[in-house]
């Protein structure tokens, strides 16, 4: 499997990880100005791994350094339900509000209802940034990127390809993410022998269950499909469940996105495509994103000057590289 560029980036940015994650540890605080303060946060979902472990991670987190958390979930995944629930936080006094939106259109919104009250207002993960608050995230297009090439270089040329799509009412990173998906392929060639032939929405969440589901849909409507192209690994391991229960040989390779620690030890276990369908996906650590925002949260209290964005590392990851960041999963 050709590894043109992606592998070489991801052992530049190995040491800069080093520097910037802080999973299982303290927060890397000369003062800690967290003490006291009432911090909101609207997330998004707890119906996937991702999403919990970056909530208990702020929770943890939060506790640690004496601070109010005071957390709140969509029920339906509405932007309108999503600006009530903020409201509603900075009604109770919150000092600071983190978002993890349901869509790019929900973001102006509450930065307005932000900016107004006097409320500094951090986005994380669904979204990018912008004007009025602070992302802590990724750049979903150019990880996708990576990944694209990982697609590009191990299918050679030419493949049918499905999509387990996110949510309808998600708009926020799904574009990004399929458009660096492709961006990635053309990275490394001609993208016509390309061709998505199907896609499914996901009904109500992201999780692995609806995965499954939307693969067995899938798998029933498409005899031959070579390419799986999940918007989260939750879905990509529940569409890996869905092919194996069907018997199904076709498929070469599933593509995810997020680093959970199953799909590792998944794309491990597959070994490149020896013991099943091959699996790759992209670095996208939900405890890295709380830990460097509360980080940031921390320099806003003690008065520092912040960037208005944060990303984490670019990474792919696929069998030549997962063992490096096993240590990542969630």
């Amino acid at each position: 499997m050709k590894r043109t560029g992606v592998f070489a980036i991801g052992l530049v940015l190995v040491l800069l990880l080093a520097t910037v994650a802080l999973s299982g540890n303290s927060l890397n605080l000369d003062k800690n100005a967290l003490e006291g303060k009432k911090i909101g946060f609207v997330q998004l979902t707890l119906g996937t791994t991702y999403h919990a472990a970056m909530s208990d991670r702020f929770a943890e987190l939060a506790k640690e350094y004496g601070a109010t958390f005071n957390q709140v979930v969509s029920a339906n995944r509405s932007a309108a339900e999503q600006l009530a629930l903020a409201e509603d936080l900075i009604a109770k006094g919150v000092q600071v509000l983190i978002l993890n939106p349901v869509g790019d259109e929900i973001v102006p919104s509450v930065a307005a209802l932000c900016a107004q009250k006097n409320v500094p207002m951090f986005c994380v993960d669904n979204t990018s940034p912008g004007d009025g608050y602070v992302y802590v995230g990724i750049d979903n297009f150019a990880i996708a990127r990576a990944i694209g090439r990982i697609l590009a270089d191990f299918m050679g040329g030419k493949a049918k390809m499905v999509y387990v799509r996110s949510t309808a009412t998600d708009t926020g990173c799904p574009a990004l993410r399929f458009g660096g998906i492709m961006g990635g392929i053309s990275d490394q060639g001609e993208i016509k022998g390309y061709q998505l032939i199907d896609e499914r929405y996901a009904i109500v969440d992201v999780g692995e269950s609806e995965g499954m589901l939307q693969m067995e849909e899938l798998l029933a409507a498409n005899p031959q499909i070579d390419v799986v192209i999940a918007h989260h690994d939750a879905q990509a391991l529940g569409a890996l469940t869905a092919i194996r229960n069907a018997g199904r040989k076709d498929i070469k390779l599933i593509v995810g996105f997020d680093g959970e620690l199953r799909m590792l030890e998944e794309i491990k276990e597959a070994r490149n495509g020896k013991n099943g369908p091959a699996l790759a996906t992209g670095l996208n650590s939900p405890t890295m994103i709380a830990e460097i925002t509360l980080q940031a949260i921390n320099e806003l209290f003690q008065g520092k000057e912040l960037k208005d964005c944060y990303y984490i590392p670019v990474v792919g990851i696929a069998y030549d590289n997962v063992d490096a960041y096993m240590s990542y999963g969630f």
